[in-house]
Protein backbone atom coordinates (compact mmCIF):
# COMPACT_ATOMS: atom_id res chain seq x y z
CA UNK A 1 0.00 0.00 0.00
CA UNK A 2 1.38 3.37 -0.67
CA UNK A 3 2.65 5.43 2.20
CA UNK A 4 -0.58 8.15 2.70
CA UNK A 5 -2.41 9.94 5.45
CA UNK A 6 -5.60 11.03 3.81
CA UNK A 7 -7.98 7.93 4.22
CA UNK A 8 -9.93 6.15 1.45
CA UNK A 9 -13.28 5.10 1.19
CA UNK A 10 -14.50 2.97 -1.71
CA UNK A 11 -17.95 1.99 -2.54
CA UNK A 12 -18.46 -1.93 -3.03
CA UNK A 13 -20.82 -3.42 -6.28
CA UNK A 14 -20.83 -5.25 -9.15
CA UNK A 15 -17.54 -4.18 -10.14
CA UNK A 16 -15.47 -4.86 -7.29
CA UNK A 17 -17.60 -7.37 -4.88
CA UNK A 18 -15.20 -10.64 -6.02
CA UNK A 19 -12.90 -11.33 -2.56
CA UNK A 20 -9.85 -11.19 -4.53
CA UNK A 21 -10.82 -8.00 -5.69
CA UNK A 22 -11.70 -6.71 -2.44
CA UNK A 23 -8.63 -7.57 -1.13
CA UNK A 24 -6.63 -5.95 -4.22
CA UNK A 25 -8.47 -3.00 -3.58
CA UNK A 26 -7.90 -3.49 0.25
CA UNK A 27 -4.26 -3.85 -0.43
CA UNK A 28 -4.01 -0.79 -2.70
CA UNK A 29 -5.04 1.81 -0.08
CA UNK A 30 -8.62 1.26 0.88
CA UNK A 31 -9.42 2.27 4.66
CA UNK A 32 -13.49 1.86 4.40
CA UNK A 33 -15.65 0.14 2.36
CA UNK A 34 -19.30 1.17 1.75
CA UNK A 35 -22.00 -0.62 1.26
CA UNK A 36 -25.00 1.45 -0.71
CA UNK A 37 -28.34 0.26 0.41
CA UNK A 38 -29.86 2.25 -2.51
CA UNK A 39 -29.06 -1.24 -4.54
CA UNK A 40 -29.04 -4.86 -3.07
CA UNK A 41 -30.14 -7.20 -1.92
CA UNK A 42 -29.71 -8.04 2.23
CA UNK A 43 -28.17 -11.65 0.73
CA UNK A 44 -25.92 -10.00 -1.08
CA UNK A 45 -24.62 -7.50 1.30
CA UNK A 46 -24.23 -9.76 4.04
CA UNK A 47 -22.16 -12.16 1.56
CA UNK A 48 -19.79 -8.46 0.78
CA UNK A 49 -19.90 -8.19 4.75
CA UNK A 50 -18.40 -12.04 5.45
CA UNK A 51 -15.79 -10.91 2.32
CA UNK A 52 -14.76 -8.04 3.71
CA UNK A 53 -14.18 -9.16 7.15
CA UNK A 54 -12.22 -12.06 5.57
CA UNK A 55 -10.08 -9.42 3.82
CA UNK A 56 -9.45 -7.50 6.63
CA UNK A 57 -7.60 -10.65 8.63
CA UNK A 58 -5.96 -11.24 5.21
CA UNK A 59 -4.23 -7.56 5.26
CA UNK A 60 -3.28 -7.79 8.71
CA UNK A 61 -4.89 -4.66 9.48
CA UNK A 62 -8.88 -2.96 10.03
CA UNK A 63 -11.06 -2.63 7.22
CA UNK A 64 -14.16 -0.74 8.45
CA UNK A 65 -17.64 -0.91 6.99
CA UNK A 66 -19.59 2.05 6.59
CA UNK A 67 -23.95 0.90 5.66
CA UNK A 68 -24.74 3.78 3.55
CA UNK A 69 -28.59 4.54 4.00
CA UNK A 70 -30.80 5.85 0.89
CA UNK A 71 -32.68 8.13 2.94
CA UNK A 72 -35.98 9.94 1.46
CA UNK A 73 -34.55 10.35 -2.31
CA UNK A 74 -37.75 11.42 -4.09
CA UNK A 75 -37.83 10.15 -7.67
CA UNK A 76 -39.59 10.37 -10.69
CA UNK A 77 -41.87 6.54 -11.41
CA UNK A 78 -42.08 4.65 -14.92
CA UNK A 79 -41.81 6.53 -18.04
CA UNK A 80 -41.72 5.36 -21.55
CA UNK A 81 -39.31 3.17 -22.45
CA UNK A 82 -37.61 5.41 -25.06
CA UNK A 83 -37.48 8.15 -22.33
CA UNK A 84 -39.62 11.53 -22.16
CA UNK A 85 -38.42 14.62 -23.92
CA UNK A 86 -39.31 18.09 -21.82
CA UNK A 87 -38.76 20.98 -24.23
CA UNK A 88 -38.26 24.22 -22.74
CA UNK A 89 -40.78 26.48 -22.09
CA UNK A 90 -43.55 23.68 -22.11
CA UNK A 91 -45.61 22.86 -19.00
CA UNK A 92 -45.66 19.55 -17.01
CA UNK A 93 -47.78 18.28 -14.36
CA UNK A 94 -45.96 16.34 -11.44
CA UNK A 95 -48.24 14.30 -9.19
CA UNK A 96 -47.65 11.06 -6.70
CA UNK A 97 -51.47 9.64 -7.49
CA UNK A 98 -49.85 7.30 -10.76
CA UNK A 99 -47.05 5.24 -10.93
CA UNK A 100 -46.43 5.44 -14.78
CA UNK A 101 -46.48 8.88 -17.06
CA UNK A 102 -49.81 8.74 -18.38
CA UNK A 103 -49.44 11.00 -20.99
CA UNK A 104 -49.80 14.47 -19.73
CA UNK A 105 -48.55 13.77 -15.76
CA UNK A 106 -45.18 12.89 -14.31
CA UNK A 107 -45.53 10.18 -11.70
CA UNK A 108 -43.40 11.33 -8.31
CA UNK A 109 -43.01 8.01 -5.63
CA UNK A 110 -43.42 10.40 -2.77
CA UNK A 111 -46.81 11.32 -1.84
CA UNK A 112 -47.37 14.33 0.39
CA UNK A 113 -44.86 17.16 -1.51
CA UNK A 114 -47.77 19.25 -2.51
CA UNK A 115 -48.29 20.15 1.35
CA UNK A 116 -44.84 22.03 1.71
CA UNK A 117 -43.84 23.20 -1.96
CA UNK A 118 -45.01 26.50 -3.36
CA UNK A 119 -45.28 28.38 -6.61
CA UNK A 120 -41.77 29.87 -7.40
CA UNK A 121 -40.01 26.91 -6.13
CA UNK A 122 -37.25 25.05 -8.80
CA UNK A 123 -37.59 21.45 -9.09
CA UNK A 124 -34.17 19.78 -10.60
CA UNK A 125 -34.29 16.40 -12.23
CA UNK A 126 -31.15 14.30 -12.87
CA UNK A 127 -28.36 16.24 -11.40
CA UNK A 128 -29.74 19.66 -12.71
CA UNK A 129 -30.09 18.50 -16.25
CA UNK A 130 -33.76 19.24 -16.33
CA UNK A 131 -35.01 22.20 -14.36
CA UNK A 132 -39.20 23.06 -13.37
CA UNK A 133 -40.61 26.07 -11.57
CA UNK A 134 -43.88 25.37 -10.19
CA UNK A 135 -46.41 27.81 -11.28
CA UNK A 136 -49.33 26.61 -8.95
CA UNK A 137 -50.44 23.65 -7.00
CA UNK A 138 -53.94 21.88 -6.88
CA UNK A 139 -54.76 19.23 -4.84
CA UNK A 140 -52.09 16.38 -5.77
CA UNK A 141 -51.11 18.31 -8.90
CA UNK A 142 -48.00 19.94 -9.33
CA UNK A 143 -48.20 22.12 -12.16
CA UNK A 144 -45.08 23.19 -13.39
CA UNK A 145 -43.01 25.41 -16.14
CA UNK A 146 -39.80 23.94 -18.16
CA UNK A 147 -37.07 25.86 -18.16
CA UNK A 148 -34.98 23.47 -19.28
CA UNK A 149 -35.79 21.23 -21.30
CA UNK A 150 -34.55 17.33 -21.24
CA UNK A 151 -34.86 13.78 -22.11
CA UNK A 152 -36.18 12.47 -18.78
CA UNK A 153 -35.79 8.36 -17.89
CA UNK A 154 -37.57 6.46 -15.41
CA UNK A 155 -36.68 6.64 -11.54
CA UNK A 156 -34.04 10.06 -11.76
CA UNK A 157 -33.64 11.89 -8.93
CA UNK A 158 -35.61 15.06 -7.72
CA UNK A 159 -34.21 17.98 -5.93
CA UNK A 160 -35.92 20.69 -4.52
CA UNK A 161 -33.04 23.79 -3.32
CA UNK A 162 -35.99 26.63 -2.84
CA UNK A 163 -38.14 23.84 -0.44
CA UNK A 164 -37.89 22.80 2.92
CA UNK A 165 -39.39 19.09 2.73
CA UNK A 166 -41.44 18.16 5.66
CA UNK A 167 -40.28 14.61 5.50
CA UNK A 168 -38.91 11.81 7.62
CA UNK A 169 -35.52 11.21 6.56
CA UNK A 170 -36.04 7.25 7.77
CA UNK A 171 -38.28 5.76 5.56
CA UNK A 172 -39.76 2.27 6.46
CA UNK A 173 -37.38 0.61 4.32
CA UNK A 174 -34.44 2.76 5.74
CA UNK A 175 -35.34 1.39 9.16
CA UNK A 176 -35.52 -2.09 8.20
CA UNK A 177 -32.09 -1.41 6.59
CA UNK A 178 -30.88 0.25 9.73
CA UNK A 179 -31.89 -2.88 12.06
CA UNK A 180 -30.15 -5.19 9.15
CA UNK A 181 -27.04 -3.35 9.47
CA UNK A 182 -27.08 -4.00 13.43
CA UNK A 183 -27.57 -7.37 12.89
CA UNK A 184 -24.90 -7.17 10.87
CA UNK A 185 -22.32 -5.30 13.25
CA UNK A 186 -21.42 -2.81 10.42
CA UNK A 187 -18.68 0.08 12.25
CA UNK A 188 -20.89 3.05 10.82
CA UNK A 189 -23.43 4.36 9.74
CA UNK A 190 -24.10 7.46 6.89
CA UNK A 191 -27.17 9.12 7.21
CA UNK A 192 -28.57 10.48 4.33
CA UNK A 193 -30.04 14.15 3.84
CA UNK A 194 -29.86 15.10 7.36
CA UNK A 195 -31.07 18.33 8.29
CA UNK A 196 -31.22 18.64 11.35
CA UNK A 197 -29.03 17.65 14.65
CA UNK A 198 -32.74 15.86 16.12
CA UNK A 199 -32.96 13.71 13.31
CA UNK A 200 -29.24 12.35 14.17
CA UNK A 201 -30.47 11.95 17.62
CA UNK A 202 -33.16 9.95 16.62
CA UNK A 203 -31.46 7.70 14.94
CA UNK A 204 -28.98 6.68 17.41
CA UNK A 205 -31.95 5.93 19.90
CA UNK A 206 -33.45 3.63 16.74
CA UNK A 207 -29.70 1.70 17.06
CA UNK A 208 -29.94 1.34 20.57
CA UNK A 209 -33.75 -0.20 20.49
CA UNK A 210 -32.52 -2.01 17.24
CA UNK A 211 -29.20 -3.34 19.95
CA UNK A 212 -31.53 -4.42 22.63
CA UNK A 213 -34.12 -6.52 20.31
CA UNK A 214 -31.35 -7.92 18.53
CA UNK A 215 -29.48 -8.85 21.97
CA UNK A 216 -26.83 -7.23 20.30
CA UNK A 217 -23.58 -6.38 23.12
CA UNK A 218 -21.23 -4.03 21.83
CA UNK A 219 -18.95 -1.72 24.35
CA UNK A 220 -18.43 0.74 21.23
CA UNK A 221 -21.23 2.35 19.54
CA UNK A 222 -22.04 2.63 15.58
CA UNK A 223 -20.33 5.86 14.49
CA UNK A 224 -23.16 8.16 12.45
CA UNK A 225 -21.80 9.82 9.82
CA UNK A 226 -23.59 12.47 8.79
CA UNK A 227 -23.78 13.26 4.80
CA UNK A 228 -24.43 16.81 4.10
CA UNK A 229 -26.69 17.04 0.94
CA UNK A 230 -29.94 19.64 1.54
CA UNK A 231 -29.56 23.59 1.80
CA UNK A 232 -31.01 23.15 4.95
CA UNK A 233 -28.17 21.23 6.62
CA UNK A 234 -25.99 24.09 6.01
CA UNK A 235 -28.24 26.26 7.84
CA UNK A 236 -27.81 23.97 10.92
CA UNK A 237 -24.22 22.66 10.12
CA UNK A 238 -22.90 23.55 13.15
CA UNK A 239 -25.06 21.38 15.81
CA UNK A 240 -25.00 18.31 13.19
CA UNK A 241 -21.46 18.42 13.03
CA UNK A 242 -21.19 18.93 17.06
CA UNK A 243 -24.11 16.15 17.20
CA UNK A 244 -22.67 13.41 14.62
CA UNK A 245 -19.78 11.55 14.57
CA UNK A 246 -18.63 12.24 11.35
CA UNK A 247 -19.52 14.19 8.65
CA UNK A 248 -20.00 13.68 4.35
CA UNK A 249 -19.30 16.85 1.98
CA UNK A 250 -22.12 14.27 -0.15
CA UNK A 251 -21.28 16.84 -3.32
CA UNK A 252 -23.97 15.41 -5.85
CA UNK A 253 -26.81 16.35 -4.12
CA UNK A 254 -25.36 19.28 -2.53
CA UNK A 255 -24.20 20.82 -5.64
CA UNK A 256 -28.00 20.56 -6.98
CA UNK A 257 -28.79 22.77 -4.03
CA UNK A 258 -26.29 25.55 -3.49
CA UNK A 259 -25.30 27.69 -6.56
CA UNK A 260 -21.81 25.44 -8.62
CA UNK A 261 -20.01 28.28 -8.06
CA UNK A 262 -20.33 28.25 -4.09
CA UNK A 263 -19.52 24.34 -4.15
CA UNK A 264 -15.69 24.47 -3.42
CA UNK A 265 -15.84 26.97 -0.76
CA UNK A 266 -18.91 25.22 0.57
CA UNK A 267 -16.54 22.11 0.92
CA UNK A 268 -13.62 23.95 2.67
CA UNK A 269 -16.16 25.07 5.37
CA UNK A 270 -17.75 22.46 5.98
CA UNK A 271 -14.05 20.41 6.34
CA UNK A 272 -12.96 23.48 8.52
CA UNK A 273 -15.54 23.37 10.92
CA UNK A 274 -15.06 19.37 11.43
CA UNK A 275 -12.17 19.95 11.82
CA UNK A 276 -12.21 22.17 14.18
CA UNK A 277 -14.96 20.24 16.53
CA UNK A 278 -12.00 17.16 15.57
CA UNK A 279 -14.80 14.96 13.45
CA UNK A 280 -13.66 13.05 10.78
CA UNK A 281 -14.86 14.48 7.10
CA UNK A 282 -15.52 12.96 3.74
CA UNK A 283 -15.19 14.52 0.77
CA UNK A 284 -17.45 12.59 -1.62
CA UNK A 285 -18.83 12.19 -5.33
CA UNK A 286 -17.36 12.07 -8.53
CA UNK A 287 -13.55 12.60 -7.51
CA UNK A 288 -12.38 10.21 -10.20
CA UNK A 289 -15.50 10.06 -12.14
CA UNK A 290 -14.09 9.22 -15.58
CA UNK A 291 -12.07 6.36 -14.40
CA UNK A 292 -15.36 4.31 -14.41
CA UNK A 293 -14.90 4.33 -18.21
CA UNK A 294 -10.86 5.16 -18.42
CA UNK A 295 -7.72 4.04 -16.91
CA UNK A 296 -6.73 8.14 -16.85
CA UNK A 297 -8.08 10.41 -14.23
CA UNK A 298 -8.64 13.86 -16.20
CA UNK A 299 -6.38 16.93 -15.01
CA UNK A 300 -9.69 18.47 -13.34
CA UNK A 301 -10.06 15.24 -11.17
CA UNK A 302 -6.43 15.16 -10.35
CA UNK A 303 -6.55 18.29 -8.92
CA UNK A 304 -9.44 17.94 -7.58
CA UNK A 305 -8.60 15.22 -4.91
CA UNK A 306 -5.09 17.11 -4.39
CA UNK A 307 -7.30 19.84 -3.11
CA UNK A 308 -9.42 18.24 -0.86
CA UNK A 309 -6.09 16.63 0.80
CA UNK A 310 -4.83 20.32 0.83
CA UNK A 311 -8.15 21.34 2.74
CA UNK A 312 -7.59 18.65 4.86
CA UNK A 313 -10.03 15.99 4.59
CA UNK A 314 -9.96 13.23 6.64
CA UNK A 315 -10.92 10.84 3.66
CA UNK A 316 -12.30 10.84 0.29
CA UNK A 317 -14.91 8.68 -1.27
CA UNK A 318 -14.92 6.79 -4.30
CA UNK A 319 -18.58 5.83 -5.40
CA UNK A 320 -19.03 4.61 -8.91
CA UNK A 321 -15.93 4.29 -10.05
CA UNK A 322 -15.03 1.03 -7.59
CA UNK A 323 -18.77 0.04 -7.46
CA UNK A 324 -19.76 -0.19 -11.10
CA UNK A 325 -16.23 1.05 -13.02
CA UNK A 326 -14.34 -0.91 -15.34
CA UNK A 327 -10.96 -0.16 -13.04
CA UNK A 328 -11.68 -0.22 -9.81
CA UNK A 329 -8.34 -1.09 -8.18
CA UNK A 330 -6.85 0.74 -10.80
CA UNK A 331 -8.63 3.74 -9.60
CA UNK A 332 -7.77 3.33 -5.69
CA UNK A 333 -4.13 3.06 -6.59
CA UNK A 334 -4.40 6.54 -8.84
CA UNK A 335 -6.16 8.00 -5.71
CA UNK A 336 -3.25 6.87 -3.42
CA UNK A 337 -0.71 7.96 -5.30
CA UNK A 338 -2.40 11.23 -5.86
CA UNK A 339 -2.96 11.76 -2.13
CA UNK A 340 0.59 10.48 -1.40
CA UNK A 341 2.18 13.07 -3.80
CA UNK A 342 0.16 15.95 -2.51
CA UNK A 343 1.07 14.91 0.99
CA UNK A 344 4.80 14.79 0.53
CA UNK A 345 4.22 18.98 -0.71
CA UNK A 346 4.01 21.92 1.68
CA UNK A 347 0.75 23.20 0.43
CA UNK A 348 -0.53 20.35 2.71
CA UNK A 349 0.87 21.22 5.76
CA UNK A 350 -0.52 22.48 8.83
CA UNK A 351 1.20 24.86 11.41
CA UNK A 352 1.70 23.02 14.42
CA UNK A 353 2.18 26.45 16.90
CA UNK A 354 -0.56 28.25 15.35
CA UNK A 355 -2.78 24.88 15.65
CA UNK A 356 -2.37 24.74 19.40
CA UNK A 357 -4.92 26.75 21.45
CA UNK A 358 -5.40 27.18 24.98
CA UNK A 359 -7.57 24.18 26.31
CA UNK A 360 -9.32 23.87 29.81
CA UNK A 361 -9.66 20.38 28.69
CA UNK A 362 -6.18 18.14 29.78
CA UNK A 363 -6.76 15.64 27.00
CA UNK A 364 -6.92 18.25 24.07
CA UNK A 365 -3.97 20.49 25.43
CA UNK A 366 -1.66 17.25 25.22
CA UNK A 367 -3.14 15.96 22.02
CA UNK A 368 -2.49 19.25 21.04
CA UNK A 369 1.09 19.50 21.85
CA UNK A 370 2.39 16.70 20.91
CA UNK A 371 2.94 17.20 16.58
CA UNK A 372 5.23 19.95 18.66
CA UNK A 373 7.10 17.94 20.97
CA UNK A 374 7.69 15.11 18.14
CA UNK A 375 9.15 17.64 16.23
CA UNK A 376 11.01 19.05 18.74
CA UNK A 377 12.79 15.88 20.10
CA UNK A 378 13.18 14.23 16.37
CA UNK A 379 10.26 11.34 17.22
CA UNK A 380 9.71 8.61 14.74
CA UNK A 381 5.99 7.98 15.66
CA UNK A 382 3.44 9.40 18.26
CA UNK A 383 1.94 6.08 20.16
CA UNK A 384 -1.85 6.70 21.44
CA UNK A 385 -3.64 4.66 23.80
CA UNK A 386 -7.00 5.42 23.70
CA UNK A 387 -9.63 3.21 24.56
CA UNK A 388 -12.77 4.93 22.36
CA UNK A 389 -10.74 6.09 19.50
CA UNK A 390 -11.51 9.66 20.71
CA UNK A 391 -8.26 11.10 21.98
CA UNK A 392 -6.60 9.22 19.06
CA UNK A 393 -8.76 11.44 16.71
CA UNK A 394 -7.62 14.61 19.09
CA UNK A 395 -4.13 13.89 17.71
CA UNK A 396 -5.29 13.01 14.13
CA UNK A 397 -6.61 16.92 14.08
CA UNK A 398 -3.08 18.12 14.82
CA UNK A 399 -2.25 17.00 11.70
CA UNK A 400 1.63 15.91 12.94
CA UNK A 401 3.87 14.85 10.01
CA UNK A 402 4.94 11.51 11.53
CA UNK A 403 3.15 8.39 12.07
CA UNK A 404 0.72 8.08 14.75
CA UNK A 405 0.06 4.32 16.12
CA UNK A 406 -3.62 4.37 18.19
CA UNK A 407 -4.23 1.13 20.64
CA UNK A 408 -8.13 0.81 20.95
CA UNK A 409 -9.60 -0.98 23.44
CA UNK A 410 -12.36 -3.10 21.07
CA UNK A 411 -12.34 -4.17 17.72
CA UNK A 412 -15.21 -1.70 16.58
CA UNK A 413 -13.23 1.38 18.21
CA UNK A 414 -9.97 -0.02 16.17
CA UNK A 415 -12.31 0.14 12.79
CA UNK A 416 -13.92 3.40 13.39
CA UNK A 417 -10.25 5.36 13.75
CA UNK A 418 -9.94 4.07 10.01
CA UNK A 419 -11.58 7.63 9.18
CA UNK A 420 -8.81 9.64 10.37
CA UNK A 421 -6.43 11.44 9.30
CA UNK A 422 -2.79 9.78 9.75
CA UNK A 423 -4.16 7.34 12.36
CA UNK A 424 -2.92 3.35 12.59
CA UNK A 425 -4.89 1.67 14.41
CA UNK A 426 -4.45 -1.78 16.40
CA UNK A 427 -6.30 -3.87 19.21
CA UNK A 428 -4.57 -3.02 22.78
CA UNK A 429 -6.57 -4.81 25.32
CA UNK A 430 -6.78 -2.76 28.68
CA UNK A 431 -3.85 -2.70 30.85
CA UNK A 432 -3.35 -2.44 34.71
CA UNK A 433 -0.40 0.15 34.30
CA UNK A 434 1.06 2.30 32.68
CA UNK A 435 4.45 0.43 32.16
CA UNK A 436 2.50 -2.92 31.03
CA UNK A 437 0.66 -0.72 28.59
CA UNK A 438 3.90 0.61 27.21
CA UNK A 439 5.28 -3.05 27.03
CA UNK A 440 2.42 -3.92 24.54
CA UNK A 441 2.65 -0.77 22.14
CA UNK A 442 6.65 -1.69 21.98
CA UNK A 443 5.99 -5.33 21.23
CA UNK A 444 3.41 -4.05 18.73
CA UNK A 445 6.11 -1.51 16.92
CA UNK A 446 8.98 -4.05 16.91
CA UNK A 447 6.85 -6.57 15.43
CA UNK A 448 5.74 -4.57 13.16
CA UNK A 449 9.11 -2.93 12.42
CA UNK A 450 7.94 0.90 12.10
CA UNK A 451 10.63 1.90 14.27
CA UNK A 452 14.10 1.19 15.04
CA UNK A 453 16.54 1.07 17.83
CA UNK A 454 17.57 4.16 19.14
CA UNK A 455 14.67 6.14 17.81
CA UNK A 456 12.18 8.59 20.24
CA UNK A 457 8.48 7.91 20.23
CA UNK A 458 6.15 10.16 21.92
CA UNK A 459 3.55 8.05 24.38
CA UNK A 460 0.30 9.81 25.17
CA UNK A 461 -1.90 8.15 27.50
CA UNK A 462 -3.56 8.17 30.78
CA UNK A 463 -4.06 7.03 34.50
CA UNK A 464 -6.05 5.10 35.84
CA UNK A 465 -5.37 3.19 32.31
CA UNK A 466 -8.23 2.71 30.19
CA UNK A 467 -10.68 4.82 31.69
CA UNK A 468 -12.58 6.84 28.77
CA UNK A 469 -11.39 10.33 29.09
CA UNK A 470 -8.29 10.19 31.07
CA UNK A 471 -5.56 10.95 29.00
CA UNK A 472 -3.16 12.98 31.30
CA UNK A 473 0.69 11.97 30.53
CA UNK A 474 2.47 12.36 27.58
CA UNK A 475 6.51 11.34 27.53
CA UNK A 476 9.86 10.46 25.21
CA UNK A 477 10.52 7.00 24.73
CA UNK A 478 13.98 5.82 23.38
CA UNK A 479 13.55 2.44 21.49
CA UNK A 480 15.82 -0.33 23.52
Amino acid sequence: MINKRTKIIATIGPASEKEATLEKMARAGVNVARLNFSHGSYENHAMLIRRLRRVEKKIGRPLAIMQDIQGPKIRLGVLPEAGLRLKTGGKIILTSEIKTYDGRRLPLDCSGLEKTLKSGDRILIDDGHAELKIEKIKGREIYCRVVEGYLLKSHKGLNFPDSRLAISILSEKDKNDLRFGVKMGVDAIALSFVHTAEEIRRTRQLIARYEKELKVKEKQPIFIVAKIERNEALKNIDEIIEEADGVMVARGDLAMETRMSEMPLVQKTIVDKAMKMIKPVIVATQMLDSMQNSRRPTRAEISDVANAVIDHADALMLSNETAAGRFPVETVRTMADIISSTEKSEYDNVDLYKEVHPHKSVSKAIAGISGILASQVGAKAVLVASATGRTGRLVSRVRAELPVFVGAETIRAMRQLCFSWGVRSFLLPRQKSVESLLKEFLKFIRKEKLVKKGDRVVVITGEPVGKPGSTNLIEVREMK
